[in-house]
Parts: C-alpha cells; sequence; structure tokens
C-alpha cells in the first residue's frame, strides 16, 4: 500500500514537472527575441521599419504576424527558410531552406492525397489559412563568416555562407539585404555568440533569371559561334546521309553492274578486285566534289561517331594503352566526383574521415592517373617518330627538322584546340547561367575566370599562373602536356644527330625536376595532407618542372624498347621479381600517404621520388605487355571494347568537372556523403561524361583531325 502511494506521488510529481516544462518551452518558443536569434527569417521581419517600400513592409508585417499568431501559412513559410544546421563546427555552411517548398507553397501546390487524408490532416488547423494571402519568392543571401572555432581545410571560399530565404516576392534584393545586414550588424543570432562568429554580407540573389544578361556582346557572339558549329554539323549530316552515301550506293551498284557484264575469264579476277578496289570509283569521283563539300562532310555526325567506333583490328604494340587510358579516365572521374562536390557537402567531417581510410588513398592519390596519361603521352610521341625515322633513314637538314617540328606543332594544336575553345565557350554560358539561379554556387567560379582568363588556355600558359586564377582548374594538364610536346619533339629532332647530348639533356631535366620536386617541398613543409595538398596545389601540382618526370620516362621506356625491337627475353623469375617489384613500388606510392603524420625527412622524399616512381612501375608494365610477357593483363588492357572508349577520354577529361559542377549547381538541397552515395555518384558521372563526350568529340574534336587529313591529301576523303 505504502508502495503504491509512493509511486502515485511520484507519478503526481513527473507529471507537474513535465507540465512546467511543456510550459516554460512554450512561452519561450513564442518568445519574440528568442525566435530571432534562433530563425534568421524572423530576425530580418523584425527590421520591417528600415523598408521604404509599403508594399513588402505590409506583407513583411502580415508575415511576421501569421507566425506570431501560429497561423499555418506562416509557419509554413518559416519553415521553408534555412537556419543554422548541424555540423557548423566541421565546415556545414549550407542554410540553404527549401526553395521548392517555398515556391510550392506560393503556387498553392497540395499534396497528392485522398479527400479523406486532407481533412484528417486538416482537424487541428484551419484549411483556409494553408496558403499565404500574397507571392512568395526564395532569395539566398551570402556572407562570409569569420568563426575562431571552425575547422578549416584552407579551401576557396570555405568561409562563406548560404542562407535561404523565404520572403514575399514583392520585396527587392535591396530590400532583402538592408535587413540581412541590419541583422549581422547588430550580432542578432545566437549562433555568432555561441561559437564567436561575426558576419559580413556578400550579396543577396532572388534567383530570377531575367535573361538580360544573354543580350550582352560576349553572350552573343558565343551563342552566334555555337549555333553556327551546331548548323553546320547538321547540314553536314544532312548532306552526308540523304546525299553523299546514297550517291556513293549507286555508284557501287554501276561499278558491280559493270564487273557482272565482263567475260567469264575475267570473272574472278574481278570479284578479287571487288573484294579490295571497290572504292577507287568513289574516290576517283570524290576528286570531282567542290572542295567545299569534302570539308562540310567533315563535320557530318554519322561519319564522325563511326570514325569514333571503328575497330582496329592491328595488334601493335601500343594497342594495351586503350585500356590504359580508359582505367585512368575512369579513376579521374571518380576522385572528381568528390573534389569538384566538396563546397555542396554538408557532412564533411565524416568525408575527411574517410580520407583517412586505406581504401579512401586511392582517391585521395588519383592525381597519379595523371601521371600515367604523362608516361602514355611522352611515349607515343617517340613511337610515332622513331616509326617515322624507319621509313625515311636519311639525315634531314636543321631546316627540315625545324620545318617538321611546326608541322607537328601547328597539327597538334589544331587537332586538339578547337574542342577545347569549345568547352570553355560552354563553360562561360553555362555558369554564367548558374550564378544568376543557382542557390550553391561552385567554387571555382568558372564564368567570371573564363571570361578574364580564356587566352591563357588556348595559349597554353595556364600552368604559370596560380591555381585560384585558372580558368577550368583542372585544364592544367593540357598545358603541360604542350609544353611536354614541345620540349620532347626537340629533344628527338636533335637525336637525330647528336643521340648522346639529347640524352644528357633529357636525363639532366630529368634530375632537375626530382630536384626542384625535393627542394619545393623542402621548403613549404610540405605534408601530405587534405589542407597541404590544397594548399600546394599551385607550387607542387601544375608547375612543368615538377611534372615533367614520367614525360621523359615514358620516351626513354619507349627507345629502350625500340633498340631491343621489342622482344626481350625475361626468365620467369626475373619477370616475377620485377612484377613484385612494379607493384610495391606503385602500392607504397598509394596508399602510403595513409600515415598523414609523416615526418619531413619522409615526406619530402615522397614528393620528390612518388612520380618518377609510379613512372618506372607502369614502365615495368609497358615493357612487359609490349614484349609478350604480361599474358592475361596485356590482353584485357587490349579488348576492343576500350578502343572506342579511349579515344573519348580527352573529351571526357575537358567535360566530366562541367558534369559534376553543374549537378551541383542545381541542388536546392545539400549533399549528405557516404560511400556508397560516392560511388553511385562517381558511377552516373563515368555513364553520363562518356555519352556527352560523343557528342563533343563529333562536333569538336574528329572533324578538325579530317580536316587536317584533307589539307595534307587533298585528293583523297575519308571513307
Amino acid at each position: 500500500m505504502e508502495r503504491g502511494k509512493i509511486s502515485s506521488c511520484s507519478f503526481l510529481f513527473f507529471s507537474l514537472l513535465l507540465t512546467t516544462f511543456c510550459a516554460s518551452v512554450r512561452a519561450t518558443a513564442q518568445d519574440p527575441i528568442t525566435m530571432r536569434q534562433i530563425l534568421p527569417v524572423y530576425a530580418i521581419m523584425e527590421n520591417i521599419d528600415l523598408l521604404n517600400s509599403s508594399r513588402c513592409r505590409t506583407e513583411i508585417e502580415e508575415f511576421r504576424n501569421a507566425v506570431d499568431e501560429r497561423v499555418t501559412w506562416g509557419l509554413r513559410a518559416m519553415d521553408t527558410s534555412g537556419v543554422p544546421p548541424r555540423g557548423f563546427l566541421y565546415g556545414n555552411n549550407l542554410w540553404l531552406g527549401d526553395q521548392k517548398g517555398c515556391y510550392m507553397l506560393s503556387e498553392n501546390t497540395t499534396l497528392p492525397l485522398s479527400e479523406k487524408t486532407r481533412k484528417n490532416n486538416s482537424i487541428y488547423r484551419n484549411p483556409n489559412e494553408e496558403f499565404p494571402p500574397f507571392q512568395l519568392r526564395f532569395f539566398v543571401g551570402r556572407m562570409w563568416h569569420n568563426s575562431t572555432v571552425q575547422y578549416h581545410i584552407e579551401t576557396e571560399n570555405e568561409n562563406m555562407i548560404t542562407l535561404g530565404l523565404c520572403l514575399p516576392a514583392s520585396c527587392s534584393k535591396r530590400d532583402v539585404a538592408t535587413m540581412l545586414d541590419k541583422v549581422f550588424h547588430d550580432e542578432t543570432l545566437l549562433i555568432g555568440k555561441l561559437f564567436s562568429t561575426g558576419f559580413k554580407l556578400i550579396e543577396v540573389n532572388d534567383l530570377v533569371n531575367d535573361r538580360q544578361w544573354l543580350l550582352s556582346a560576349k553572350m552573343i557572339s558565343i551563342i552566334g559561334f555555337l549555333l553556327l558549329l551546331v548548323a553546320i554539323a547538321i547540314a553536314a549530316t544532312l548532306y552526308d546521309l540523304f546525299v553523299y552515301r546514297r550517291a556513293k550506293e549507286h555508284r557501287k551498284k554501276e561499278f558491280l553492274t559493270f564487273e557482272n557484264n565482263n567475260t567469264s575469264e575475267l570473272k574472278s579476277e574481278a570479284e578479287e578486285k571487288c573484294d579490295t578496289d571497290h572504292e577507287e570509283p568513289v574516290l576517283s569521283e570524290s576528286k570531282q566534289q567542290s572542295r567545299l563539300f569534302q570539308y562540310l562532310l567533315c563535320f557530318s555526325l554519322a561519319s564522325n561517331i563511326q570514325q569514333i567506333f571503328h575497330r582496329e583490328n592491328s595488334e601493335d604494340n601500343t594497342r594495351m594503352f586503350h585500356g590504359l587510358k580508359f582505367l585512368g579516365m575512369v579513376w579521374i572521374i571518380t576522385a572528381h566526383s568528390v573534389f569538384y562536390s566538396l563546397h555542396t557537402i554538408s557532412n564533411k567531417v565524416v568525408l575527411y574521415t574517410i580520407t583517412d581510410t586505406m581504401p579512401a588513398q586511392i582517391l585521395s592519390n588519383a592525381t597519379y592517373s595523371v601521371d600515367t596519361y604523362f608516361f602514355i603521352s611522352g611515349f607515343l610521341l617517340t613511337h610515332i617518330f622513331l616509326k617515322q625515322r624507319e621509313k625515311d633513314k636519311r639525315i634531314p637538314s636543321i631546316t627540315a627538322r625545324t620545318s617538321q617540328l611546326i608541322r607537328m606543332l601547328v597539327k597538334r594544336y589544331v587537332r586538339i584546340t578547337p574542342a577545347y575553345f569549345i568547352v570553355i565557350l560552354i563553360v562561360i554560358l553555362n555558369f554564367s547561367w548558374h550564378d544568376r539561379v543557382s542557390l550553391v554556387l561552385p567554387l571555382e567560379q568558372p564564368s567570371s575566370k573564363c571570361s578574364k582568363y580564356w587566352w591563357t588556355n588556348i595559349l597554353y600558359i595556364n600552368n604559370f599562373y596560380n591555381w585560384d586564377e585558372l580558368c577550368l582548374t583542372w585544364s592544367w594538364y593540357l598545358p603541360n602536356d604542350m609544353q611536354f610536346f614541345i620540349f620532347g619533339s626537340i629533344l628527338l629532332m636533335l637525336s637525330v644527330t647528336h643521340y648522346n647530348i639529347a640524352l644528357g639533356i633529357g636525363c639532366v631535366t630529368l634530375l632537375s625536376s626530382i630536384g626542384s620536386s625535393l627542394y619545393t617541398a623542402y621548403t613549404l613543409d610540405y605534408q601530405p595532407s587534405l589542407d597541404e595538398q590544397y594548399r600546394t596545389l599551385t607550387y607542387l601540382y601544375v608547375r612543368p618542372w615538377i611534372r615533367i618526370q614520367p614525360y621523359l620516362i615514358g620516351m626513354i621506356t619507349c627507345q629502350l624498347l625500340s633498340k631491343w625491337n621489342y622482344e626481350v627475353n625475361l626468365s620467369k623469375r626475373s619477370l616475377i621479381i620485377g612484377s613484385t617489384l612494379a607493384i610495391l613500388c606503385n602500392s607504397v606510392i598509394l596508399f602510403c600517404t595513409v600515415i598523414r603524420d609523416m615526418p619531413l625527412s619522409i615526406s619530402v622524399p615522397y614528393i620528390g621520388l612518388s612520380r618518377a616512381g609510379w613512372a618506372m612501375g607502369i614502365a615495368w608494365l609497358i615493357v612487359t605487355c609490349a614484349t609478350n610477357h604480361a599474358g592475361m593483363v596485356r590482353k584485357f588492357l587490349s579488348l576492343n571494347f576500350f578502343v572506342p572508349l579511349s579515344r573519348l577520354t580527352y573529351c571526357a577529361y575537358l567535360i566530366n568537372p562541367i558534369l559534376i559542377l553543374s549537378l551541383n549547381s542545381i541542388r536546392v538541397y545539400p549533399f549528405i556523403a557516404d560511400e556508397i552515395v560516392i560511388g553511385a555518384l562517381s558511377l552516373a558521372m563515368v555513364i553520363c561524361t562518356f555519352i556527352l563526350s560523343i557528342l563533343i568529340s563529333a562536333v569538336g574534336e574528329v572533324p578538325f583531325i579530317l580536316l587536317l587529313r584533307l589539307y595534307n591529301n587533298p585528293q583523297g576523303r575519308k571513307k
């Protein structure tokens, strides 16, 4: 009995305590001071005295009264505005709110539910108060914070907060900026006091695209050029499909009819010639085509896509590069999917923790995939040069070699620059639109930087600029590759008459590059951590004197294989030992960065020797494949499946960050990252990138390759 009384008293006391607590919470929730400290949109509405617009002022006052009186539409509108989320200490500066919810409320959009369910939902509220009596608009405020307690990795604009606000549409950007600036000046928000944070307003945007920016001379020129290119491609495709191919088939039929009318003694001979030389009448007829139509056919999408997917049946010593290039590009796109999404990730602390794991080093060190491309470029440059030398044994004069070097340079420039330039124009156009309508802006600021520095890209000198000045930061590879091409070509020309001098210059350059890497890493006190990797991008990532090592090793590897005539007798023991050392070398380079607190005595040699070491591991793989010692590895890398995909890797490299940045720019909600989401995003980006690369290549790359062929061989045309 006593026990029951005690239980009853305890229950009564707990009930009274709970009632008191709920009453206290309710009183606190209705306190305007507390609400404006917690809710930025409510703090803004407290400053309507600063407004000159009578309509905006009246509607905001009505909005505030609806919130104070717990009117449903007022609570719904306030609920779609952004508030400080969790994770501020770890860099979550996305106070985005719900842009779609704001517009759905403004458009009186109801949930697609049955009448019964809707009535049940409105039992405790007035259904006539569901929607506001005026139009709403979603504004975004961007401001700097100076918190000293938030963790940083020193990325660009990481102190910028993005705040979403659902307010009356009658308010202008200036009205909202005036009220928001007052909130920051008065230090109203509780989060500022809690985390010792001050705020400074950058801008307020209403995310409305008035399309006036399209009327500038720059945009008109860009749109006009791109439309002209598309029109040429369409016209060329139609001409190819409905005129040229029909005429070609008609001439084939006439030729076959002529052959069938020959005497029986010549029939078998004619059939043999038909199998091998039946295109000759076509080529003869094509000589009579006007030069204009020959140029036009180079832009045919149908023919160019056929060129991309044309199967190669040859088994040369470079076929394994197709698989290596494709797999390297998949690696690059996967890493880019994370790197170019950092500004939209709300749970950055989880991502940073993941990067400390052993498997994550594959993504953290994806830069070595680019070194693989440098190795391939150096190898192929030497391979092509040596094949040409086999055909022409004569020693050309200095004038002839200079002329050949200029032709090689012009050919390379014309081959890769048009697609590059087209992508730059698309970036300026695309991100100029995103700057006006996107809730979260890319950290790259591609539209403004490309408008200012585009000329450094097409002159291939942008790798001499700082990282934060680059137009298309990922395009740093192209000027390096172009400069290495010029340097490598000069060495090869010199080697024709002064082989030892050329070899000595190459070796000195290689050692100088390693020494430069060691010195730079030492002076920067480099450690392989996230913040250090980002901080040293300008000095240890994009500079040509740092990155040339794999290119030179690729050239040396090709020279050795050519001297050995691609035949090396390796015993099974030698093959096992060499392969084990190569795998061990590259594995150590790839995974040893899991030790983040690496002492300077280790980190400096690592950064100085890692790229050369990686290239040596790739060199062993290429040697074993080229000399038929790699077995299944060589067969896998040489699969026909990889051939067309490798042809698309150049355009894939250009456009994959654009897709990733565009996807993140159209987000209206933060990106919550984990292993599954990152994997799914990477897979989607790989697929979308290669699909879009087909179009970019068919319009901006293949046509100019064909134009070069047509210029070098005016009498011929692609088949």
